[in-house]
């Protein structure tokens, strides 16, 4: 259903969602083919995978709280602008090239 059973039931326990609970992730939704892709697979949620992943963004929402909360907007500000530039920089990065 999902491609490679193996590796995504290894992604469902990462998840919280254990092998026999439901079949692993088809608890957390279902796949079917990209009407006009074929490389392509749509994703639906099902209840379960929607509770999951609120609790995913709950969690990174509350890291980000944690992190960033008392900083002036300003150091945010400049912060974010520089972790965008050093993003752009290791996108450059030719792995293959020695220094």
């Amino acid at each position: 259903m999902f491609g490679d059973a193996g590796l995504l039931q290894g992604r469902g326990g990462q998840l919280g969602v254990e092998a026999g609970e439901d079949r692993g992730l088809d608890a957390l939704g279902h796949g079917e083919a990209h009407p006009t892709d074929r490389r392509a697979t749509l994703v639906s949620l099902t209840d379960r995978g929607r509770e999951v992943t609120a609790g995913l963004r709950g969690g990174r929402d509350d890291l980000a709280a944690a992190l960033f909360a008392d900083m002036p907007p300003g150091q945010l500000d400049d912060f974010t602008l520089s972790l965008a530039q050093v993003i752009e920089r290791l996108k450059a990065v030719d792995p293959t090239r020695q220094r």
